[in-house]
């Protein structure tokens, strides 16, 4: 019987451990932030796009790239290390947005070895776009 239970607890300790390996193996790296945030409405073009994840992502390897409503990609440089957030990638914006819906596309290089595909979206909506609207009294 001694044997018989020990067998077991060994049998059960091996399965956790290999449960326990298969969670970590199965993380990604996830948004967790994002500057603009998803479906933000903004008062002025952004001069940076930042996303932060929940664990390091290799900068030379990714890609983050915003297109307007017509799907037109803008031209961004490569997005590189945040220099404030280890878990960071910032992009700079190089041109002045027009008003209009945006969505920015990201793949990433995850640090399991993953590649990671996303994309939120953002507006802009500057107070000249309103105040060059009609009013009626």
């Amino acid at each position: 019987m001694h044997r018989r239970t020990s067998a077991l607890l060994r049998l059960l300790a091996t399965v956790a451990l290999f449960a326990a390996s298969l969670g970590t193996a199965w993380a990604h790296a996830a948004l967790t932030k994002s500057s603009p945030g998803n479906r933000e409405v903004l008062a002025k073009s952004p001069a940076n796009i930042h996303l932060q994840f929940n664990e390091k992502v290799e900068a030379k390897f990714s890609t983050v790239s915003i297109e307007d409503a017509k799907g037109q990609k803008l031209a961004l440089p490569a997005p590189t290390a945040s220099p404030d957030d280890a878990y960071g990638l910032d992009v700079a914006v190089p041109a002045i947005l027009a008003d209009g819906r945006y969505t920015v596309k990201y793949r990433v290089l995850s640090q399991d070895g993953h590649v990671i595909e996303r994309s939120f979206a953002f507006t802009l909506k500057t107070a000249t776009s309103e105040s060059a609207a009609p009013t009626t009294p």
